[in-house]
Formats: structure tokens, sequence, C-alpha cells
């Protein structure tokens, strides 16, 4: 029943990373797997190879968790896989429902992981203030063009997986700002086409183009949680604090309500949070959004009480 649910766990932090504006980094934090997730990929190293030579496969894949990471990162690659085509669509036509569903389940999130790992001290309030400060200015960033060389989908793959893993930070975000975000999109989905109706051509690029992205990836994910690791262990109370900061800035990016302004040194365009009454879009739909805002605020308390369930 455990690995069920954190395959489930999994899954949900699979189709918060497709989303831009939204971390996996946050579905772990609040499902109480997140230390044991950085743990887990840390504890994977040369080492392992050894130990599978002097006892044996299952002793090592003991000795990595192995099982807790195959259930965590099923559930994150069938969610991509499965959910990519309903996100995509929801995206372009249901945003204001998505949006207010993720924005409330941020903000239960926040609420939540203030009341049970925040001190109140000024130490850590100044680490908040900066959590806050480089969330808020990492999703200001303007959209970037497109580039499709194999070097700079390595480099994005090992950026984005270091934004996704952190609560607050959107790797798909950065995707977006790198302007690759459409292209590993494109690639997800078109891979699944090609299992029924294959071209030799496709194959070539989109293969390629992902498997140098998930190098990238995995390198990123290796590096990046080993120095979270270390600042756990060491200042725990300190990158709680800074971990909050992330989430509460991201907050204004998953607001439903977003106009698109063009910036005043380009033609890129940018969305700001606006008031519902100053929507430019189509109607604000406000009763579906406060709906889908107190669902995802309730699921946060659900998953909560599920884990508390758990430990007993």
């Amino acid at each position: 029943m455990r690995y069920l649910v954190l395959y489930l766990k999994g899954m949900l932090m699979g189709a918060a990373d497709v989303i831009p504006g939204v971390s996996g980094g946050t579905i772990a934090l609040i499902t109480g797997i997140y230390k044991e997730l950085l743990e887990s990929i840390n504890g994977i190293s040369w080492n392992t190879l050894k130990l599978i030579r002097k006892e044996g496969f299952m002793t090592a894949w003991e000795g990595i968790n192995g099982p807790f990471l195959l259930a965590v990162f099923g559930g994150i690659i069938s969610s991509i896989l499965l959910l990519s085509r309903l996100l995509e669509w929801l995206m372009n036509n249901e945003p204001i429902g998505l949006w207010s569903f993720f924005f409330g389940l941020l903000v239960a999130s926040i609420i939540y992981l203030i009341k049970t790992d925040l001190c109140f001290d000024l130490p850590s309030i100044l680490y908040l203030s900066f959590g806050t400060f480089i969330s808020f200015t990492v999703t200001q960033l303007h959209n970037g063009q497109e580039e499709m060389s194999l070097w700079y989908l390595f480099l994005s793959g090992f950026i984005g997986i270091s934004a996704m893993i952190l609560p607050g930070l959107s790797g798909a975000y950065i995707l977006l700002i790198m302007g690759v975000y459409q292209t590993i999109l494109s690639y997800v989905t078109q891979i699944q086409d090609l299992i029924f109706n294959f071209d030799k051509a496709t194959f070539t690029l989109v293969g390629s183009g992902l498997i140098v992205f998930v190098l990238g990836i995995i390198t990123g994910l290796k590096v990046f949680s080993k120095f979270l690791t270390w600042l756990f262990d060491r200042h725990p109370k300190q990158i709680m604090a800074v971990l909050i900061g992330l989430m509460i800035g991201a907050l204004h990016k998953l607001w439903p309500w977003q106009n698109e302004v063009k910036s005043s040194v380009s033609s890129i365009e940018k969305t700001i949070a606006v008031l519902p009454s100053f929507y430019q879009g189509d109607a604000p739909q406000v009763l579906k959004a406060i709906l889908l805002m107190i669902f995802g605020f309730a699921l946060l308390f659900i998953m909560e009480r599920t884990k508390t369930h758990q430990m007993k």
C-alpha cells in the first residue's frame, strides 16, 4: 500500500513538473517525501556498483532505497507520458481552472509549512525573505529564444531539473525561459506517436534530443540533490525557511488571472497577475476558480492526513 501511495505522489509530481509555474519539489515537500527523495538519489554512486559486485544486486537495491525510488520515479514518468497531452490541452483551453487548483494547493502548502517548520526568529525571517526574492526575480525573466543544439538541450535538462526539485521554482518555467519547453513537450508527444507510426528520421531527431536532455537531467539531479542534502544536514531550519520563501515568491505566477504585456525592450510577451475585474481574456470564471482553489486547498490536508495515518 505504501508504494502505491508513493506512486500516486510521483504522478502528482510529474503532473506538476510539466506545468510552467508549478514545482514537483513543492509536491514532494508537502507530501512528506522530499528529504527521503534527496537522500535516496544522493545514495546512488560508484560505490553502488562495487556493492553489487560484492554483495549482490538485491543488497545494493535495498541500500539505495530502490523500491522507494522506483515507485516515485515510476509515477513521475507515467504522469509525464500519460498526462502531457491532457495538461497541454488544459493549459490551452482551461487555464483559469488549472491555475486555480494549483494556486489553492500552493497556498495551503505554504500555510502548513509555516505552521510546522518555520521558526519565527529574525534569521529565519531573513532567509524566508531571501527565498521569496529569488523566486520572484526568476519568475520575472523573459522567455528566451529557442535553441536546438544538443549541448543546449543538455544544459537545459541540467538547469531545469535543479529547479524542478526546488519547491517554488518551476523547472518547466525555467525551460520556458530558456526557450526549449515547447520543443521538449513536443518531443514527448512525438515519441509516443512513433510507437504507432514509426518514422526513422523523426525517431533520430527526437530520440537524440530526448537522450541528451535526459542525460542533463540525470547529471543535474545527482549534483543538486547532493548539495541540498548537505544543506539539510547542516542548516535544516535555514534551508526550510528558504524553501518556503521560494514557494511564496512563485504565488503570483500561479494566480489564475494573468494579462499579457509586451516588454519595453523587445517584442517578447510576459504575463502579470491582475484582479478578475481587470482580466483581459475570456470570461474570468470566478466561481469555477474559487471552487477549484478550495479543492486544491483541501487536497493538501487530505494528503497530509494520509501521510500522518501511514506514520502511525
